[in-house]
């Protein structure tokens, strides 16, 4: 049986270099439909994936309240 490959998409370029960093393969880069002088980045959705979109998320926001002084 074969396994369907899925894809996530990934909108901001600062995002998508955090997953590139943490060691998430990108598939592949497509120009955004709605304003083509951005791009998307374009990933295998995998277990692997989420919980680095979690990881970026919850260190995102950390550092975010950080900055406005709510420690």
């Amino acid at each position: 049986m074969t396994e369907e490959k899925r894809l996530k998409n990934i909108y901001k370029k600062s995002i998508a270099m955090d997953l590139i960093k943490l060691g998430n393969d990108l598939h592949h880069t497509m120009r955004n439909k709605r304003n083509p002088k951005y791009q998307v980045f374009v990933f295998h959705d995998n277990e692997k994936l989420i919980e680095d979109l979690l990881y970026i998320t919850r260190r995102n926001r950390i550092n975010k309240d950080y900055e406005n002084g709510k420690k």
